[in-house]
């Protein structure tokens, strides 16, 4: 009894798995193939199951890379784009601490300038206290209500 056979995949050449391993989407990966290999016969049908078989294309790729430049190459280049990302928001930190700084000034020289020009003393601002228990409210005494008497008329 002759065993059936299971599902045979088309011939896949490297040049067509190094274009779907490029492009980001089905349509793209179209629209490449068909510049890349303007004499295909191949139609859209065989064209969209190499599209498919993608992931199965990545795995064997990825496997066929050598250990050693897989495992270096990476983080060398993570580490110099992290660097160079912590660099670039030290210095917007820096200049916004700066920016920060001569807001405050220039706030206080227009109040100084309001003040002198209006005549009017203004009551300095009290910093908010920003601590870890929250203000209580000040407690009021209560003023006992004077009491009426009652007249009872005839």
């Amino acid at each position: 009894m002759q065993k059936p056979q299971g599902r045979k995949y088309q011939v896949v050449e490297e040049a067509e798995i190094d274009l779907v391993l490029k492009c980001r989407d089905s349509h793209e990966f179209y629209e490449q193939y068909l510049k890349v290999f303007p004499d295909t016969k191949k139609g859209l049908d065989s064209i969209s199951k190499i599209w498919k078989r993608r992931s199965e294309f990545a795995k064997k790729r990825q496997l066929t890379l050598p250990q050693g430049e897989a495992g270096i190459k990476f983080p060398v280049e993570i580490e110099a784009r992290i660097a160079e990302q912590t660099k670039m928001l030290q210095e917007i930190a820096t200049l916004t601490k700066e920016n920060l700084e001569v807001n405050r000034q220039i706030l206080a020289a227009l109040a100084h300038q309001n003040h002198l020009l209006s005549g009017h003393e203004e009551k300095p601002k009290e910093p908010a206290v920003h601590s870890g228990q929250p203000q209580k409210p000040a407690v009021q005494k209560k003023v006992p209500e004077k009491q009426t008497p009652i007249m009872v008329g005839s």
